[in-house]
């Protein structure tokens, strides 16, 4: 069996593992949970659990008052602009922007885009994103009387092409989503080469990073888009959104909010009282990913741990691959490589039972996998997988093990030959 340690180099998942609690809980037959549901959200670490609780007990207040718990708030929302800048690759904190989760944001992002749009304006947005990166801008198309188009992916390489998307543009774009990396089939998309493409429009491009993140270190301001979302929890953090963007974008567009409320960034787009928990929380899990990595500045430690965990990632999918390539009763739908540059550690099965049998039977071996769309829609439909229930999908991120890995495919190996008798 191989040893993921070794073969990650320095990076030991082992070590990382005891910082997330529930990875020791004992599932069926006594053995440990194996979190092969990565895409769906991962664990969270003890340090974040802390974080949260602590400032349930401590700023439990509203912004704006003397006394000590509301400026423990002020000084949660300061920590979090600047955890959440180095995070993202922006340069200032008051950009960051937070609500309840990506699809919250990306709805209220699009009622602010309506009334820029004229009848006959036309949006874009990709057949290879998930539902929440589509339907807030098929929904502000529909108000505006805009046209909605759709940029497919290639059935080769599973991506987004910026030779695809050209066709498309022209003088009435006026908005282009897409995804940053495939949430059902882990295919990376090539953001640079695609904003690039889109710039010859002057149209708005909103990137949706939730399954990048994890994987990758965002750049927003280097990539050059205008809108950029995700969700912590996909990150190791709790279940709380987050949205960023071009200064003259967020402060162009004209958010809902309350009359008392401050017209400046952030606060302009972050409507109500915010989860101050929930962002206390997200700071805990940028200073766990800090501490995986070297450096003086945040952004460099952050950038030093996303190397070694991509390089951990790229051990855990060539064991998968291998495991894939010596049986023939199970079937990826996505790019048959471990390369790190062109997918993630997702993977999308089709096999000898339905996706829901088989996450059925992977839970009672006690490991967590999702099974269906995903919430992808446009992908299961492009694929002509909805009425067969979907794939079957497992993700693996840095606190997975080979060993883990392994584990997954004797249960689905088990599986394939009692389904076969």
């Amino acid at each position: 069996m191989a040893n993921t340690a070794t073969l990650s180099g320095s990076f030991d998942p082992h070590e990382a593992r005891k910082a997330f609690p529930a990875l020791s809980f004992s599932g069926p037959k006594e053995l440990p949970w194996v979190f092969l549901d990565g895409p769906g959200g991962t664990q969270v670490t003890a340090s974040v659990a802390a974080a949260i609780a602590d400032a349930i007990l401590t700023a439990s207040a509203n912004r704006g008052a003397p006394f000590q718990t509301s400026l423990n708030v002020e000084s949660i929302m300061r920590q979090a602009g600047e955890d959440g800048a180095a995070f993202l690759g922006i340069d200032e904190p008051d950009r960051v922007i937070f609500g309840p989760n990506m699809t919250s944001l990306a709805f209220h992002a699009a009622d602010a885009i309506v009334p820029t749009l004229a009848i006959g304006d036309e949006i874009i947005v990709s057949r290879l994103d998930h539902d929440a990166n589509v339907a807030p801008w098929v929904h502000a198309a529909n108000r505006a009387g805009a046209t909605i188009k759709y940029l497919d992916f290639c059935r080769d390489s599973m991506t987004l092409r910026s030779e695809d998307l050209l066709p498309l543009l022209g003088k009435k774009t006026k908005l282009i989503a897409f995804t940053a990396a495939s949430n059902a089939l882990g295919s990376l998309t090539p953001i640079q080469e695609l904003v690039a493409a889109a710039r010859t429009t002057g149209a708005l491009i909103v990137v949706d990073g939730t399954h990048f993140a994890p994987h990758h270190l965002p750049c927003v301001d280097q990539w050059d888009v205008d809108l950029f979302f995700c969700s912590a929890y996909k990150f190791f953090g709790p279940h709380i959104g987050l949205m960023t963007g071009k200064r003259s974008v967020l402060e162009a567009l004209t958010p809902g909010k309350v009359r008392p409320a401050a017209n400046t960034l952030p606060v302009r787009w972050m409507t109500g009282t915010q989860n101050h928990e929930g962002i206390a929380g997200f700071s805990a899990a940028i200073r766990y990913l800090r501490g995986l990595g070297k450096g003086g500045s945040p952004r460099e430690q952050l950038t030093n741990a996303y190397k070694q965990i991509s390089v951990h990632e790229t051990a855990l999918m060539q064991i998968f691959m291998d495991r894939l390539g010596r049986q023939t009763q199970w079937h990826l739908t996505g790019i048959p490589n471990a390369d790190c540059k062109n997918r993630v550690a997702t993977f999308a099965l089709r096999g000898p039972t339905s996706p829901l049998i088989a996450a059925q039977f992977l839970a009672e071996q006690g490991i967590c996998a999702y099974a269906g769309n995903f919430y992808a829609l446009p992908v299961t439909e492009a694929l002509g997988l909805e009425s067969v229930g979907g794939l079957l999908r497992v993700g693996a991120v840095h606190y997975n093990t080979g060993e883990e890995i392994h584990r997954l495919w004797d249960a689905l190996d088990h599986l394939a030959a009692n389904s076969a008798k």
